[in-house]
């Protein structure tokens, strides 16, 4: 299925070129138009009315003259003049046509007027209707299954109508049901945002807003998305960290109780060491005893001074990174 509407190919038509009426060799060219009188004049007036620029610049020249020059209108200029107005509407069609159409179009332009007559009266539908079916299958394999069923449709009629009209009309009619299923599909698993969008245009209910939606609402609906999502996980970096800081906020309370009570019983030793080194005075080898207990009492305090530092400033350091 498609996001928005399939690329439609250069419709291959001779829709210009066909509003200047052609006539193959040895039809009528003094036929009249309804309305108008079965006169050499009435005939010049029906060649202006439904002739190319070369016709309608000659008829309007014989018109205002005599008599005489509408008959020479009729009889040798009209012929050379259809010619040419023939020859400029395949020339200038051929742009707007599609390979099979370009190819006998040529073809009758390189073979004469006669030739060129031919295919505008009936040559062109054979090769239109090829391009046509071309255009067809084109959209029919890069679209949703509504307008692969319309496509099938205008395929199995085949006709140049139903061709034409699959490409101008019946295609859009059909995308319009496939983007719609489309949207619902997405928003049975969407982001919430896309959620949003996606409910928003289908609220609205028309072609345009689910289209818009497609083509571009989608991508701005993920992209805030992600924008959301890069703020909740910036938040939750935020609460992680915090939560760090806490524990090590309590590790560093929890070391500086440890570190008041190593430093009180290093003091409580330290004094009982100084008290049995003062009743040793006589007995060198409780003296001896004692210095060793206080130099232990020492160092005991020694280290627990430095386990009191090392734990404010863990607290330090927690408290920081928690502000």
């Amino acid at each position: 299925m498609i996001a928005a509407g399939a690329a439609v190919p250069a419709l291959p038509t001779f829709a210009t070129l066909l509003a200047t009426p052609a006539r193959a060799e040895g039809s009528g060219d003094g036929d009249t138009g309804p309305g108008l009188p079965d006169t050499d004049r009435g005939r010049a007036v029906w060649a202006y009315r439904s002739g190319g620029q070369s016709v309608r610049a000659a008829a309007a020249a014989a018109l205002v003259a005599s008599p005489a020059a509408v008959s020479t209108f009729l009889t040798g200029e009209l012929p050379t003049a259809k010619a040419t107005d023939n020859r400029f509407a395949v020339i200038s069609a051929l742009p707007y046509a599609g390979p099979s159409t370009q190819d006998a179009a040529t073809t009758a332009l390189a073979a004469g007027d006669s030739a060129i007559a031919d295919f505008l009266a009936e040559g062109y539908a054979t090769p239109v209707t090829s391009d046509l079916r071309l255009s067809v299958f084109t959209v029919l394999n890069n679209s949703g299954t509504a307008v692969q069923s319309a496509a099938n449709d205008a395929l199995t009629t085949n006709t140049l109508k139903s061709l034409r009209t699959f490409l101008t009309d019946t295609q859009y009619t059909a995308l319009a049901q496939d983007e719609r299923l489309q949207v619902f599909t997405m928003l049975s698993t969407a982001s919430p945002e896309v959620a949003t969008y996606a409910q928003r245009a289908l609220d609205d209910g028309s072609p345009d807003a689910i289209h818009q939606f497609l083509f571009s609402g989608q991508y701005i609906a993920r992209a805030r998305d992600e924008e959301s999502a890069t703020i909740d996980q910036l938040v939750a970096i935020v609460e992680r960290e915090g939560q760090q800081a806490k524990l090590r906020t309590e590790q560093a309370v929890t070391a500086s109780d440890q570190a008041k009570k190593a430093a009180a019983e290093a003091k409580a030793a330290a004094q009982k060491a100084a008290a049995e080194a003062a009743a040793a005075q006589q007995d060198v080898a409780r003296s001896a005893a004692a210095a060793n207990a206080a130099a232990n009492a020492a160092r005991g305090a020694a280290g627990a001074a430095n386990t009191a530092i090392a734990a404010s400033r863990t607290a330090q350091a927690a408290s920081s990174r928690a502000a």
